[in-house]
């Protein structure tokens, strides 16, 4: 029996220009994903400009959001591409007297609202800023939502809302957000940004 040796040059040592040809695509790689992120946040950070000159209000709505102004409210959007519950944000005005309270008007709000959402709680009041030094106050609530979709009958969400309400000249300004519970904490800069951004 006789043993076959087979030396084998080590010829799997890289050339220089080997060598700068691989930096050089792991860096082109990533400027590709950079700016494929790059793209893909200026996509979702997108806005449109929404002017109700008859309202006095003005305000950039994030633009992949469905707008809507066929409600009793001045305007609402929604982010349609979430599924079950569609977060909202929703702006209202209601018109008052020298002597009304913040306070009063989100009572009656909420009078109305627990006789149309289902388990309706209110979570809590405080003062509120805006980014004017506007002073407002805010009112934070919980309510299940039940998907009307046939093919998902009887999945009810729990939704977390928000309203920050304001009286500026004669008229109380109610800015409302809506959130599914589970994507309220993650969303609600979203509104943060709104509210930021809004002319009235």
């Amino acid at each position: 029996m006789s043993i076959l040796e087979v030396n084998i040059s080590n010829n799997s040592q890289l050339t220089q220009r080997q060598r700068w040809s691989i930096y050089l695509s792991y860096i082109v790689i990533l400027i590709f994903l950079y700016i494929g992120f790059s793209l893909r946040q200026s996509s979702l950070n997108r806005v449109t400009m929404y002017t109700n000159l008859e309202a006095g209000i003005t305000a950039l709505y994030p633009a992949r959001w469905l707008l809507d102004e066929t409600g009793d409210y001045v305007l609402r959007v929604r982010d349609m591409s979430n599924r079950g519950f569609k977060t909202v944000i929703q702006v209202s005005t209601l018109p008052v007297t020298p002597d009304t309270v913040e306070r009063n008007l989100l009572d009656r709000l909420s009078l109305n609202r627990s006789q149309t959402f289902i388990d309706y709680t209110i979570l809590g009041y405080s003062d509120y800023f805006l980014p004017d030094e506007t002073p407002a106050i805010a009112m934070s609530y919980t309510f299940v939502s039940r998907d009307a979709s046939p093919f998902l009958e009887g999945v009810s969400t729990v939704v977390v809302g928000l309203d920050i309400l304001t009286i500026q000249r004669g008229q109380a300004l109610i800015m409302t957000f809506r959130a599914d519970s589970n994507t309220y904490e993650q969303t609600l800069p979203i509104f943060e940004q709104f509210i930021q951004d809004i002319d009235y």
